[in-house]
Order: C-alpha cells, then sequence, then structure tokens
C-alpha cells in the first residue's frame, strides 16, 4: 500500500505502533497495524519516501489495510492506495547475497535493517529494501509488476540459485518472523515479541495504543509466539501439550535445516518455558531460541 500526499506520514502515524514520523527519506521501520481493541491487523515494513510511505506486508493484507485506514480518514490530505497489483517482490538472502549486488553493479546497497534505495537489476528497475525477515543478510527486491518475469529470469541467468517455496517459508521460520497465519484474531503486538523492532512507547496517540500501554505498564504477557522443534514429521496445526493440557497450538512448520528436525512456530502460554516436558502429536518437543 502506498499512502501519498502532505499528510501521509502524519496521518499513518496516527495508525502505527512504530514511529513512523522522524524517519528520513530512505529509512524504513518494522511496524504493527492494530485496530482499536489493540489487536493486530498486520506486520509491515514502513519506508518514508519521497512523497510519503509505502506499506509492504504480505500478500493479500493491501485492501484490508487501504479499507481500515479510509475508514478514518476525512479531511486529510492523504491518498491511500492499494499497490499490490502493480508492485511485484522477490528476496534475495544468504552470505553471498550483498557480492551478488555488487556484481550486479549496485553501488549503494542498503546496510541499516529496513534502509532502502533505488538501483538498476539488470536494467530493471528496482528498489532494494534491507531486510532480515528472511535471514540476517536478505534485501527485498521490489519491481514493476510488469517487471518480474524479466527480473527473474536475469537473476536465473546469472546463476543466481532459485529457492523451492519450503526453503523460503523455512527460512522464516528460522528466523521467527511471524506471518498473517501466526497472527490470529485478538493477537497482542506484544505477544509476537517484536517490542525493540516494531512499537514505540514513547510515541504519541495512534489507533490501539492504549491497550498497547496497558500491557506494557503490567510489564508480561501471558502467551507469546515461540519456536518449537519437533523429532519426526511436524502434524498439521498441531497442539503443544504438556501432560493433558494444551499451552497452545502451532500455526506454521516446516523441515529445519538448522534444527535438523521439525520446527513450528505458535503462540503459547508463557507457562510453556516452565514445562520440563512438551510434547506435539505425542513426539518430544522443546522450545528453541529463534532471533525473532
Amino acid at each position: 500500500m502506498v499512502a501519498q500526499g502532505p499528510d501521509a506520514v502524519r496521518f499513518l502515524d496516527n495508525f502505527t505502533t512504530a514511529a513512523v514520523g522522524p524517519l528520513a527519506v530512505g529509512a524504513g521501520t518494522e511496524t504493527f497495524f492494530t485496530d482499536s481493541r489493540g489487536w493486530v491487523i498486520a506486520l509491515a515494513m514502513a519506508l518514508r519516501a519521497d512523497d510519503g510511505l509505502v506499506i509492504d506486508a504480505a500478500a493479500g493484507l493491501g485492501s484490508r489495510l487501504q479499507e481500515h485506514l479510509e475508514h478514518y480518514h476525512i479531511r486529510e490530505q492523504v491518498e491511500l492506495i492499494d499497490a499490490s497489483a502493480d508492485i511485484a517482490s522477490l528476496v534475495i538472502a544468504g552470505p553471498a547475497a550483498a557480492a551478488w549486488l555488487a556484481e550486479q553493479g549496485v553501488a549503494c546497497v542498503p546496510e541499516r535493517r529496513f534502509d532502502h534505495a533505488a538501483a538498476n537489476i539488470g536494467e530493471i528497475a528496482v528498489r532494494l529494501v534491507q531486510t532480515d525477515w528472511w535471514g540476517v543478510a536478505g534485501w527485498l527486491v521490489r519491481c514493476a509488476a510488469e517487471d518480474h518475469p524479466r527480473l527473474r529470469a536475469w537473476m536465473q541467468m546469472s546463476g543466481l540459485p532459485q529457492a523451492a517455496a519450503d526453503t523460503v517459508e523455512a527460512a522464516r521460520i528460522e528466523q521467527g518472523t511471524p506471518a498473517p497465519v501466526d497472527m490470529p484474531e485478538k493477537t497482542l503486538p506484544q505477544e509476537l515479541g517484536r517490542d525493540a523492532r516494531a512499537i514505540s512507547f514513547t510515541k504519541g496517540c495512534y489507533l490501539g495504543q492504549e491497550t498497547v500501554a496497558r500491557l506494557d505498564a503490567l510489564g508480561h504477557v501471558n502467551r507469546r509466539l515461540v519456536a518449537v522443534a519437533v523429532e519426526g514429521e511436524l502434524p498439521p496445526a498441531a497442539d503443544v501439550m504438556a501432560d493433558a493440557a494444551s499451552m497452545g497450538r502451532l500455526t506454521s512448520g516446516c523441515h529445519s535445516p538448522r534444527f535438523g528436525c521439525s520446527l513450528g512456530l505458535g503462540i503459547l502460554s508463557t507457562k510453556a518455558a516452565t514445562v520440563a516436558a512438551l510434547t506435539v502429536g505425542g513426539r518430544p518437543a522443546r522450545l528453541v531460541e529463534v532471533p525473532g
């Protein structure tokens, strides 16, 4: 989604948990959009542009975010555009990613998280966004949708290996990045454990702030997104059990090359961290640390 116009940044700052107002052009931040009750609508990258903000969220969320924000749009000089059909994205990640970009003649590769810059790859105009959502060394490459097939072909011709969908999903889960499936209804921002990355506790008022501030004052949540390692196959939508009690449900999973077993993400009771023996589908399970 694109928000442009004289009031774009000020308007969006009323709906993001992160402070987008102070962002310089070319900088960005991770942020949540919440409803009036403080429940998460989306996790997104907010990227400061010359004429406003670009909001990059998971596929399918553009129209929902636009509808949510238009509900509060009255007289502000801001245009909200669902650009989902016009923009396509690819991810370049891994230890050799920066070197590959340099080989393509990209002189200025963004190095700070969520910094972004215009570039050309194979004569195709792109915008590179530094992101760790799929691993420490990674860039989101945004281009016009009509250029997407040509960009993919150039990358393949230049020898850049193309990862399978399950490999990309494993990278996301190993990094602890929640997808929409991992944020069911009535999820609170602090339950996702990204306070330092996506929440400002000093900015002005925004929609849902009362709930976020109340949780901050309490100092804890009762549930939290965690990664769970499981030996053997991971059953779909499986409950994490402590004896006969459910600690919560795994909402996404993969085979993890990093841990050498199945790995799932899910919002579990914080009590799970104190339980000696967890099981998933009758198999031994344990909580593991991921960057998050």
